[in-house]
């Protein structure tokens, strides 16, 4: 399974790939790393890929997903400025609420637009997810926090 996402950084969108021990279970709290000064988070959308695809035009791009949801993706933004890969990278900085069959009207042109842009660079391929910042500005994370948003919780340690 690969995780592949795009984040908004200092005017402009960066393409992000997280291993499989990125992913963050809702049950477990995010410990902040020790490593970073500076931890952040932005809201996602997500999306759960459901069929091999290459070269995906955005307009046909809901035929590749079965469920979407919302997720939290955390970033060490002092890492970043020197190591884009380190500071984005790492294990447990995504989290994913339930994922849920997609309904009529939601707006995923967003998802879609980087399922496109995804799909040129690496095949997609079943169980793929692929996120996608929703907020251009990163939110500061807070020991003891919690963060609720439907079909989603994290505590933050």
């Amino acid at each position: 399974m690969k995780i592949l996402g795009y984040t908004y950084h200092k005017g402009a969108w960066h393409f992000t790939m997280k291993c499989d021990s990125s992913l963050l279970n809702q049950k477990k709290p995010f410990f902040q790393p020790d490593w970073s000064e500076d931890m952040r988070y932005c809201r996602c959308q997500v999306a759960r890929i459901s069929r091999l695809g290459k070269c995906i035009e955005a307009r046909f791009a809901p035929r590749y997903y079965d469920a979407v949801g919302v997720g939290l993706n955390f970033r060490a933004e002092d890492i970043m400025v020197r190591n884009w890969a380190e500071g984005t990278a790492f294990d447990n900085s995504l989290c994913v609420g339930d994922l849920l069959p997609v309904e009529e009207g939601e707006d995923l042109s967003a998802l879609n637009d980087a399922i496109a842009r995804a799909s040129e660079k690496v095949t997609l391929r079943n169980g793929d997810l692929i996120f996608v910042d929703r907020e251009e500005e990163a939110l500061p994370i807070q020991r003891e926090q919690v963060i609720e948003e439907s079909h989603l919780y994290c505590k933050i340690k």
